[in-house]
């Protein structure tokens, strides 16, 4: 049985036909994230999940979410995890809680795995995740935020956290988000690029944002022009730090796994 799932992982990392489903997680991955901490194994139905293999290494990227409780007491308890694909031994691994609200709740395609080479240092490549709220949220904001992404590095049995932002982001000028007709509204689209190495010897990240202005299309005063500005985040020994910004954007983040604890 250990050769045959063994052979299967292996599979699974070169994209073979052994995932058992469109997440591209085997059983096997699922039995082994429930029961990461036998003592406080994870009980309730998946609500999503995905696996994809790691690139450069013999490591498979899971994460996965299992749905606890009823409304208004759902929950979520969600596991990002590097296994080894010969073994499926957790090699790193990370554990969170999301609490349901208005905004928060997690249902299929939820979490990305985000496998770019996020090369931070010297021998040290992160690990992507990507979150998105799948609750109906507010029907009148000021703003709004989406496709959150967390970065984590290997760190001990741990996957530690070192950035955290928010890819896609909205504001109203005027009005409000989605139900004010007449609304001035701002959108900023995110790309992430590593930048020059910085003091602590980790490479600075610089987040480029794409924002654009709409409203009402006989409004001729605003500016549709897009702009490039941008951000950049330094690294001060522990986690990436905002370093000077162009934008006057509210830069809070995220649902999942940020700020470290």
């Amino acid at each position: 049985m250990k050769a045959l799932l063994a052979a299967c992982l292996v599979a699974a990392a070169a994209g073979g036909a052994c995932a058992r489903d469109r997440s591209g997680c085997a059983p096997e991955v699922e039995d082994t994230l429930r029961e990461l901490n036998p003592k406080r194994a994870i009980a309730g139905e998946v609500a999503d999940a995905q696996c994809k293999p790691w690139p450069g290494s013999q490591l498979l990227a899971a994460v996965m979410a299992f749905e606890r409780g009823e409304s208004p007491d759902r929950h979520w308890t969600a596991v990002l995890a590097l296994l080894d694909g010969k073994t499926l031994r957790v090699k790193h691994s990370q554990r969170f809680e999301i609490e349901e609200d208005a905004i928060n709740r997690v249902g299929p395609g939820s979490f990305r795995l985000d496998t770019a080479n996020y090369a931070l240092a010297p021998g040290v490549r992160a690990l992507g995740l990507r979150y998105d709220h799948f609750g109906p949220g507010p029907s009148a904001a000021d703003g709004s935020q989406g496709d959150e992404l967390i970065l984590f590095v290997p760190d001990g049995r741990k996957l530690r956290p070192v950035l955290g932002t928010a890819m896609a982001r909205s504001r109203a000028i005027t009005g409000c988000l989605r139900s004010c007709p007449d609304a001035i509204i701002e959108t900023a689209d995110f790309t992430l690029a590593i930048g020059p190495r910085g003091p602590s010897g980790w490479n600075d990240l610089l987040l480029s944002a794409t924002v654009r202005r709409d409203g009402p299309d006989d409004d001729k005063t605003i500016d549709r022009t897009p702009k490039r500005l941008q951000q950049v985040y330094r690294h001060d020994g522990r986690e990436y730090k905002l370093l000077s910004t162009a934008l006057d954007w509210d830069d809070f983040c995220c649902t999942v796994g940020w700020p470290p604890r």
